[in-house]
């Protein structure tokens, strides 16, 4: 204990006399507050993805089976989940795989199939992966999103999963395989017997997971679940990619794999009805309705369609979306259509498709070099799966990052409503694809023509405008606390991932982040 301080100290040579010195010392006590008692399940709810359900917001405003379209696959995988849930101990197929090409209508049919398992109480939990939400396109809040909804439905597990997240509370910063072992195996075989227990998962849009390896791992996981003596069962939907059909074409997935091929299901009546079902109401609705024709479109012109469509969804969803344009006459419209549909080459898978794109991506009147820059952008920043990405995806941001005039990117994409979404919603990237199958057009030299460009070039635009904000900043021409400030200088990946642009050394942006 160090010596307390004297009146005098350190004096010397001097005398007092006739003197009396009372010394009084003041104590301080500080008392420091209880650290705050952070609740696990909240740790818990923080790590999870809310739009990974069929239940989210993305799920409520996305397109839906019409009533009577898709029914027969709707059906045959509700039949096969509810059978394997009410047995699950004697079905040997454990997993259903449920295989089509992009624009099928795989992620329709299997938000309808979870609301038929949860109405059921079969549903333990899902997850719906994209490539357009924020957060979606990777493995990170998988075990969370499941976790989370099998307290939900199970709330006897809350108390132990919480008092094992109390007791690891890094828990989400571990691999996925701890995380299901400490956070569901663990627990799971606790429930009695007798308590009905779902187990049934949906797993949608498996290839947009973008990494490979993560898909490994996730297969992993699934397999890890469907294993004795958890006993869950899966029901997964995705693009036959090499590396995923691959996996189910190998053991341990093999033989315990129902695999349905979307693509061998019959569609043209469903087709054929949504389409004239959808004109019908574009005659009832449009604001040129007394001048379009009673027989509008011609049966002729039905089945043509119908048959362009090839099974693709997203073909007759998109001539529908480009035709009801309220600011255009919409026969006019479809000729355009029936124009680009004449001259599609029959040796390209996605002709048809293609074609509508071509018409709808070169509207007349529009800086289209300004409109393949912000396509190419909104296709970066999404894939990045950037934290801020409602706050960089807005025109209004957009037009601040590339240095235009207020309102030019909402003017440069006001005709593209059919493929795409400019939205006014804070809470995610207000300018959004419709569906992947744009993004993969318009990412193949092939099949883009003058709309493509590469990933490198559209990171070295980035990179090119982030120097120029920066320099901007240093030069003080600008406020760092502006409106674009540094969620500008956004994406690090960026600034690493193409070193040869500055010769091998990049600026120093640590500051900025």
């Amino acid at each position: 204990m160090a010596a307390k301080a004297g009146f005098f100290t350190n004096a010397q040579d001097f005398n007092i006399h006739g003197s009396n010195f009372t010394t009084h010392q003041t104590t301080t006590t500080i008392i420091q507050p209880p650290a705050p008692v952070v609740d696990p399940l909240e740790i818990l709810h923080e790590h999870r993805a809310l739009e990974a359900s069929h239940t989210s917001k993305t799920a409520e405003s996305a397109q839906r089976c019409k009533p009577g379209t898709r029914s027969k696959a709707i059906r045959d995988l509700a039949v096969w989940a509810k059978e394997v849930a009410a047995n699950p101990s004697s079905c040997r197929k454990t997993v259903l795989w449920l295989r089509g090409p992009a624009g099928s209508g795989k992620t329709c049919i299997m938000r309808e199939v979870a609301r038929i398992c949860r109405e059921n109480d079969d549903l333990a939990g899902d997850y719906f992966f994209s490539t357009r939400v924020p957060g979606l396109d990777n493995e990170a809040p998988f075990v969370a999103t499941i976790v989370a909804h099998l307290i939900e439905v199970l709330p006897a597990l809350a108390l132990p999963i919480r008092q094992a997240i109390l007791s690891m509370p890094t828990i989400f910063e571990r691999s996925l395989e701890l995380q299901i072992e400490k956070l569901i195996f663990d627990h799971i075989v606790s429930i009695p017997p007798q308590t009905p227990t779902p187990r049934m998962l949906i797993i949608d849009g498996f290839d947009e997971c973008r990494d490979q390896k993560q898909r490994g791992r996730l297969l992993h996981l699934l397999h890890s679940l469907v294993t004795p003596p958890h006993s869950f069962r899966v029901v997964m939907a995705s693009r036959p990619e090499y590396d995923i059909r691959t996996a189910f074409d190998l053991d341990p997935l093999k033989p315990i794999t129902e695999i349905v091929h979307l693509e061998e299901y019959e569609t043209s009546g469903e087709i054929y009805q949504y389409l004239s079902d959808e004109f019908a109401r574009i005659r009832r609705t449009h604001p040129a309705k007394r001048s379009i024709p009673s027989g509008w479109p011609s049966e002729l012109t039905l089945h043509a369609l119908t048959d362009k469509s090839s099974k693709i969804w997203a073909y007759p969803s998109t001539v529908i979306k480009y035709v009801d344009n309220p600011r255009r006459h919409p026969v006019e419209l479809l000729k355009h259509v029936l124009s680009a549909s004449s001259t599609a080459s029959s040796g390209r898978p996605f002709a048809e498709l293609d074609s509508i794109y071509e018409i709808i991506l070169n509207p007349p009147d529009v800086d289209i070099p300004l409109m393949k820059r912000l396509l190419h952008l909104t296709i970066e920043i999404t894939r990045s799966g950037y934290s801020r990405m409602a706050e960089i995806l807005s025109s209004t941001s957009l037009d601040k990052l590339l240095s235009l005039v207020e309102g030019t990117t909402e003017i440069t994409l006001c005709d593209l409503h059919s493929v795409l979404s400019v939205t006014e919603d804070t809470k995610r990237p207000n300018i959004y694809f419709h569906h992947k199958s744009l993004e993969d057009y318009l990412c193949s030299p092939e099949r883009a023509g003058n709309l493509y460009q590469s990933q490198a070039d559209t990171h070295s635009d980035i990179l090119t405008v982030c120097t120029h904000n920066l320099e901007l900043w240093n030069r003080k021409l600008v406020s760092p606390n502006a409106n674009f400030q540094g969620k500008f200088v956004f994406l690090p990946q960026f600034w690493i991932s193409m070193p040869e642009l500055f010769g091998g050394a990049l600026p120093l942006l640590g500051s900025f982040y």
